[in-house]
């Protein structure tokens, strides 16, 4: 049984021209995934990087911006409630029962 390999057998190609024309054959197929890695593969994970890169950008300064609005709301809403505390509360008991 023989051996996985990952080339050709030195029977396949005992001419020289034939060993020149695998040879060949070798190198543009590396060119050809050199060149799917370069122009294919390189642009779409950059643009996939960016894009998740520029969408946690946009959530930090989402929140960012919120800030002002969450300390008026905060500011109000104390205020509301300082104000409802003196007020007479909707549950208290009535005097007129007295």
């Amino acid at each position: 049984m023989e051996q996985l390999r990952l080339g050709f057998p030195p029977r396949d190609a005992s001419n020289p021209v034939g060993r020149l024309l695998f040879g060949l054959a070798a190198v543009l197929v590396g060119l050809a995934a050199t060149a799917l890695l370069i122009f294919v593969i390189l642009p779409l994970l950059g643009i996939i990087v960016s894009a998740a890169v520029g969408g946690m950008i946009l959530a930090i300064a989402g929140m960012v911006m919120m800030i002002p609005f969450m300390l008026v709301a905060a500011t109000v809403l104390a205020f509301i409630a300082k104000t409802e505390a003196r007020r007479p509360g909707t549950l208290r008991a009535r005097t007129h029962w007295r």
